[in-house]
């Protein structure tokens, strides 16, 4: 509270008093009183240090607003190496002083020990670590924390096992009073003792419990990320502030801020209960591009672009795999050979010839997905699942605008085994799965794993006689299937050279209201693509593709390029404010993914002449972030309409908490 707010209150009667407590559990002496009248008789803080510091010209003083629970941010890091480089000795084992540093909050528990393990790290980096090493393989309980999110994020790092022991020696230094692994265990261990109606005040006892332990994790992963940082930067003296170390690895930034989905280690039985039900995927309406009567498949259709052998389709069943693969397989199609690439991240089965997808009774419009799992993971569950459904009566729902209904199904296949079954019958046939978030910019990892596919089979000869057929398909055949389309377009035109309209002066001309922005032309993007060499052609080959994308569609269906201005529009209807941000990410979330579209056509041109072998993460990591790419995608914004730009402008923001608002279950690993 500011001062002049502490003399108000004091001064709104007239003894001038102002009341505080001392100790908030013992409130038999409570409250305490104090005469104050004039701005002398109070002092803030940063006032008792600053007079303090004037006086004694080796001290230094530095307010950092850690939270309670979680990591600190990119701000208070940075300022913290800041007050570190100012001290003479801060990188000079030869000088004669040394350096203190005292951290205090609230109580001296929490964040105290925070900043004293971070501390503790820099001086380590300074002074060597193998006394307190040494030191802690005393102390150390032994006790190891393996979440999913450590392994995962040691995998990130270079030398990542011996960056994670270096930090556990000095927690176990540092925890005396709060010891952060303990603290993980003992959330841990409540929440999953906890019931899912249990209540504590009011509240769900384990969404607080969930989210404690989702914060104590991404403080300690944050740990682990300083120390990588300190590592690589301590011998340069910190050439990069944190915040600009950390934007230029992205996939440490999705890490840090969703560590955890809280069905990533739900029991498959929920379905049993009344937590989650299967739902059907097709539902009415989802066939826009009317190809169900023929095929027996919703959104069934072709990359537009003559000799390319690339289709998309929404979810198929048992006799709509069999129904495409004799279509492709015809003499009429000429194709010898089918690849089915399923981009779906959530849990489906098929039960007797109609495909069911797992929902949360609290969300039953979206399946729960399941970011960061492998395709193994997946595939595993499913199986799980298959199992669970073919000796239980089952509570279906066909339709959502009806009740659930309890079936008894003969035939349950998961998605890889619908495959194979296929395989039985068309040997010429190979199933892949390359799991993609729904809605989101896929990450560098997602275009590598696109790319190896388009690599073992867009690459050989046989697809160049155009006898290989490669389909994808995700739930609805919209979003990721056209991600999948755009990206496969984009490498065949690289091996066999774009087509006219690709070109400048050869596109056609868009006569309608805000063209500029239907053509993608925001501020943000042309302000990205004149930092890319020949950048303006580049946006070309990428609007290209899409636009033959969707020549044949209808306007309902998915434009990558398109939504992003129709989205964004739909804010000024929105009805709550809430709604609203939504709208504003789901916007950003748009154009982020067509920036990256544009990116990874510059990508295909750049390493065209080694013929790719440089991955995609590599080539963001070793050539885009010298263009400053991470710079402009930390602030990305609809400048063109908006004065200040929204929060969901950083990555930080606009990758936080992308798991699905629905109850924790299962266990926190």
């Amino acid at each position: 509270m500011p001062i002049f707010q502490v003399i108000d209150l004091a001064t709104m009667k007239e003894e001038n008093k102002f009341y505080f407590y001392r100790d908030l559990e013992n409130l038999q002496r409570e409250p305490h009183e104090i005469h104050v009248q004039f701005e002398d008789h109070l002092l803030v803080s940063e006032e008792v240090y600053s007079r303090h510091i004037l006086c004694s010209h080796c001290v230094r003083y530095r307010r950092l607003c850690f939270p309670l629970e979680s990591a600190p941010s990119d701000v208070d890091v940075d300022s913290f190496i800041d007050v570190y480089k100012e001290c003479p000795c801060a990188f000079d084992r030869t000088h004669g002083s040394s350096m203190a540093m005292l951290f205090t909050c609230h109580v001296g528990y929490g964040r105290t020990t925070l900043g004293m393990v971070m501390g503790s790290l820099v001086l380590a980096h300074h002074n060597g670590f193998n006394s307190i090493v040494s030191k802690s393989q005393r102390k150390s309980s032994g006790e190891e924390n393996t979440c999913t999110a450590i392994q995962r994020l040691l995998s990130l790092i270079p030398d990542g096992q011996n960056i994670k022991h270096q930090v556990d020696a000095v927690i176990d230094l540092c925890g005396e009073l709060y010891h952060l692994h303990g603290e993980i265990s003992a959330a841990k261990h409540l929440l999953e003792g906890t019931t899912f109606d249990q209540k504590v005040d009011g509240k769900n006892a384990q969404e607080m419990l969930y989210k404690r332990c989702c914060h104590f994790l991404q403080r300690y992963l944050f740990l682990i990320c300083f120390n990588s940082y300190l590592t690589e930067q301590f011998s340069q003296r910190f050439l990069k502030p944190f915040s600009k170390w950390k934007r230029q690895h992205p996939e440490i930034v999705r890490l840090l801020h969703n560590v955890h989905h809280p069905n990533f280690h739900a029991p498959m039985d929920l379905i049993l209960t009344d937590r989650q039900f299967m739902v059907a995927d097709v539902y009415i309406g989802l066939d826009v591009m009317s190809s169900q009567m023929d095929v027996r498949v919703p959104n069934f259709r072709k990359l537009n672009l003559k000799g390319f052998s690339v289709y998309g389709m929404a979810q198929p069943a048992r006799d709509g795999v069999t129904k495409i693969s004799n279509y492709l397989l015809s003499k009429k199609q000429g194709h010898s050979f089918v690849v089915l690439v399923n981009l779906r991240n959530d849990v489906a089965v098929e039960c007797d010839g109609k495909t069911y997808s797992v929902r949360d009774s609290t969300l039953l419009d979206e399946p729960v997905i399941h970011p960061g799992l492998s395709k193994e993971e997946l595939e595993e569950k499913e199986e799980t699942l298959t199992k669970i459904i073919k000796t239980n009566k089952i509570l279906t729902y066909n339709e959502l605008s009806a009740e659930p209904v309890e079936q008894e199904f003969s035939s349950v296949l998961t998605p890889s085994e619908l495959a194979d079954t296929q395989k039985l019958q068309t040997l010429d046939m190979q199933y892949y799965r390359v799991p993609l978030q729904y809605d989101t910019t896929p990450t560098e990892q997602d275009f590598d794993d696109l790319m190896t596919v388009i690599r073992k089979h867009g690459f050989s000869e046989e697809y160049e006689r155009n006898k290989t057929a490669i389909v994808y398909y995700c739930r609805t055949g919209k979003s990721r299937t056209t991600l999948a389309l755009a990206v496969t377009g984009l490498v065949m035109c690289h091996l066999r050279g774009f087509p006219k309209g690709s070109n400048i002066g050869e596109q056609e001309r868009v006569s309608c209201p805000n063209a500029q922005y239907t053509k993608g032309d925001f501020m943000i993007v042309q302000k990205l693509v004149r930092i890319l060499p020949n950048g303006q052609q580049v946006k070309r080959e990428v609007d290209f593709v899409l636009d033959e994308c969707f020549e044949t569609m209808s306007p309902m269906h998915f434009h990558i390029r398109e939504v992003i201005f129709v989205t964004y529009n739909k804010i000024i209807k929105a009805k709550s404010e809430a709604e609203k941000q939504q709208l504003r990410r789901q916007s950003l979330d748009a154009l982020e993914r067509y920036i990256y579209l544009i990116l990874f056509n510059m990508y295909l041109r750049y390493d065209k002449k080694i013929k790719w072998q440089r991955s995609f993460s590599q080539w963001m990591r070793e050539v885009a972030v010298n263009a400053g790419v991470f710079e402009l995608l930390d602030n990305l914004a609809f400048y063109d309409f908006e004065k200040v730009p929204t929060l969901f402008k950083t990555m930080n923001e606009r990758w936080s908490n992308r798991s699905q608002p629905i109850p924790f279950a299962g266990e926190f690993k």
